[in-house]
Formats: C-alpha cells, structure tokens, sequence
C-alpha cells in the first residue's frame, strides 16, 4: 500500500476549554439534526453545546460520581441517553434541559454500561456493558423501564453498537468476540471478527447499506446489512499499515463518509462508497499543544469538511479545509482497502502459476 502523505487534507481553526481542569471526557453525542451536542465524562460531567457554536453552552446538572462511557440521541433528536457506570442511565430532555434517571441499576445487574444506541424508529435502545451483556430497554408507562436482556452475547466488552438509520439492523463492536448483528427481532449473532480489538462503530447514512468498524490495531472493516442474508455482515476486513498510530474511535462526517479518530492524535476519513482511506489531520501538522496533549475523544462535522474535535480534557477546537493551497482530498491517497488487497492476491496467484516469472525473480538473501 502507498505511504501516506505528510499534507492534511484540512486545517485547525480557534480553540477553547471547557474548563482550566481536566474534565476526564469520554465522548460526545450530536443530534441527526446537527444542532445539538452533548459531552459527558469523569464526575458524571454533563454539559449541552451548541453543534454549530460549541462556545454557546448550558451545565446539566446530575448528582452522582459515576463515569458516564457512552450517550445516543433518540431519532426523534428530542431526547437522548447517557449511561455509565454501575448500571447507571440518565435521560436528558431538550425541551427543558432535564436529566433524570432513567431505569433503575438493579436492573442492569449494576454493570458498567459502555455503550448505547437507539435502534431504528427509535422503539428500543440497545444497551452494552463491560461484561458482555446487552439488554434492550425503553420506558413504560410507569415512568419506570421496561429492560430485557438479549441472548447469545460474549463475555467481553461492549465497545460500540451503532443502528442503521433505515436498515432495521444494528451492529455491535466487541473487544474480543468480535462483530455481532441486532436484527428487528432483537436476535444477536455474532458474524466475525473475533481476532480484532474493535474500539468503535459507525452506520454514517441510510444511502448506504454498510456499517464501518475500527480496531485499535489499525483495522477497518466494512459491514453490510441485509436482512434476508445475515452471512452478507461477515466483516470484510483491512489494515492500514502505514499509519503510526491506534484507531480509538470513528464518527459521521457527511453523507457515506467517516472520521476516525487516534492517538497519537490524527483523523483519518474513511469513504464507505470507495472502501478508502485518506489523511485528514496528520499529527506532523498539528501546532496545538492542546490538542496533542489530549486524546480525541470525538469529532461532529458542520459541513462537508468541516466540524470540532473534542478531547478528554476538554479541549474544543474546529477544523476546516486550508484557506490556501488546498489540496483535494481524492489526491491524499492512504489505502483503497479491499481493489488494493484484490489485486495483490491477484499478482500473487499469477506469479505463483508462472514458472518463467519465478524463475526470472532474483533471489533474497536470507537474514537481514
């Protein structure tokens, strides 16, 4: 595979802090709508920004010390959940800005809940923990939580589970299992994967059919959802070996594109309609001592190449094309994954079937 190039594709504009301490964030959760974002982390830290103005905050306000690990906005982008640990759920409202508890611990066994996603339609939210549990749950009439656990999960952690948009599927990131597929009957199968540490997940758009997963040991794998063939979510997986870094997360971008995220702290896009990858943000051109002294723990766009980087500190900073000599995306060429893997294996049959071309190959020493 080709090396990558030194040039990002886009540049960082001003940044800012939440605060002068180190929050100890984990993430952050945007509406479809764009409009409104929330990060969550140590402390039960909760704070609302707006998507397009981050700098145009509001404090949620929940009295608890517990690590929140992941949040989902509900569909509908009225509503959204944030869970953490010790079985701990919170539901925030828009409307108002309320948080309040939404299920109760006991229930979610007090496990460390790491993931959450609303499925499509936003009936049920699936939701992981540190111990391979995945329940379903939604609220009943009661002002309660109707929650029952799904069958066939592993004993690793949840890392990520993310559902299509239109696709009544949702896919589900372990660290050891594997890859697992959520059907609209709440049936869990595992599909592959299970030699990859999966860090995060991504359905970008309902225009496509594929979900993206990465792992920390620079995997990607594309994941198609179709619900008469489960054997078509069989994880088509590639590595990016040129990259000196560990894949920790991935987010929407625009349409059928993604960004993952690093440490050291890069961006990467990974377009699903060319199963490629290209530089984004490279490390070397990074001067924000800020941002390379944090972790990105998340990234929300505000344009086709443009949004904000969050990191667990706190940071806050955007991103947007160079003003000047900017240089197209298409020509910052990383890995067409799957055509570039295809055709090293073609080379490699037709060397192997060709006596002359073996014979003609000069010899390897042996060592180094």
């Amino acid at each position: 595979m080709p090396n990558a190039l030194a040039d990002s594709a886009v540049e960082l504009g001003d940044g800012f802090s939440l605060s002068d301490s180190d929050l100890g964030l984990d993430g952050v959760a945007v509406d479809d709508d764009g409009e409104t974002a929330i990060v969550y982390g140590a402390n039960s830290y909760l704070r609302v920004l707006d998507a397009n103005d981050p700098t145009e905050q509001i404090d949620l306000v929940w009295p608890g010390a517990q690590q929140l690990l992941d949040a989902d906005f509900h569909p509908s982008g009225q509503t959204a959940f944030i869970v953490g640990e010790d079985g701990l759920v919170l539901r925030y409202a828009k409307q108002d800005h309320s948080v309040e508890k939404a299920a109760a611990e006991s229930l979610l066994m007090f496990s460390d809940l790491t993931a959450v996603s609303w499925n499509t339609g936003g009936s049920w939210a699936y939701v992981g923990s540190v111990n391979g549990e995945i329940w379903r749950l939604r609220a009943d009439s009661e002002g309660g939580a109707e929650i029952h656990e799904l069958v066939g999960i592993g004993q690793g952690p949840i890392a990520a589970i993310d559902c299509h948009p239109t696709i009544m599927m949702c896919v589900v990131a372990a660290s050891i299992e594997g890859i697992g597929i959520i059907d609209r009957d709440h049936a869990f199968t595992w599909v592959g994967g299970n030699s990859y540490p999966w860090t995060g997940v991504e359905c970008p758009t309902g225009d496509s059919e594929y979900c993206v997963a990465v792992a920390d040991n620079k995997a990607i794998a594309l994941i198609e959802l179709d619900p008469n063939d489960l054997s078509k979510s069989i994880p088509q997986v590639s590595t990016l070996p040129d990259i000196n870094a560990y894949f920790i997360g991935i987010n929407h971008q625009e349409s059928d594109r993604t960004i993952i995220a690093t440490t050291p702290a890069n961006l990467i896009e990974h377009d699903i309609s060319k199963n490629a990858s290209y530089p984004w943000l490279e490390y070397t051109d990074i001067n924000d001592i800020n941002l390379t002294n944090g972790r990105i723990v998340g990234t929300w766009a505000t344009g086709d190449d443009s949004g904000w980087i969050v990191t667990n500190r706190g940071y806050i900073v955007s991103y947007a094309p160079p003003t000047k000599g900017s240089a197209s995306i298409l020509n910052l060429w990383v890995a067409i994954a799957i055509p570039i893997a295809t055709g090293l294996v073609v080379l490699s049959l037709v060397y192997a079937s060709s006596p002359k071309l073996r014979k003609e190959s000069p010899k390897k020493r042996k060592g180094r």
